[in-house]
């Protein structure tokens, strides 16, 4: 398991300037190196959230499983290219669910003692993005503190798995 967080650490730190980066990139459709940066991404924080569920299961709990779960079911759906279905944008919703469960795993971090500062942005990046709907410019905000919170979140789980 310590090889697995060990790949997630970096994943999520990755993700994350990644992710920061992509905020400053005009979005243009099926434009294939933009696609595959975010493809890219989803899977750096995927992988990413593995590893931080994993670096703290005990600390979170069964309610930290059941968020976890929800999160990640979020982000799966979102890794490869935008789709809409039945006039279903289902990029939105699964952001949606990726955001509304990693806001519950970060609530159990809180409550759990670890990850404090992590768990912080990323429900200040559900605020945001539950803001976005009366202010889109929330939504910059919203990926702004998911990217530095995963930064965080990889700094901290290299930092205590003593990874050289």
């Amino acid at each position: 398991m310590r090889g697995l967080v060990r790949v997630g650490a970096g994943a999520a730190s990755l993700g994350g300037v990644l992710r920061i980066v992509s905020t400053f990139i005009p979005y243009q459709a099926n434009l294939a190196w933009l696609e595959a940066l975010y493809g890219v991404i989803d899977l750096c924080l995927m992988f990413g959230l593995i590893a931080v569920y994993l670096a703290t299961a005990e600390a979170t709990g069964a309610f930290g499983l059941a968020a976890f779960v929800v999160a990640l079911a979020g982000v799966a759906s979102i890794v490869g290219p935008d789709t809409a279905v039945l006039g279903v944008d289902f990029y939105r919703v699964g952001a949606l669910v990726f955001v509304t469960g990693l806001a519950g795993l970060s609530v159990m971090l809180v409550i759990g003692g670890v990850m404090r500062l992590c768990a912080t942005l990323w429900i200040a990046s559900f605020a945001s993005a539950l803001a976005s709907a009366a202010l889109p410019q929330a939504l910059t905000a919203a990926g702004l503190a998911l990217g530095l919170g995963y930064i965080v979140a990889g700094a901290g789980m290299w930092r205590a798995r003593g990874v050289t």
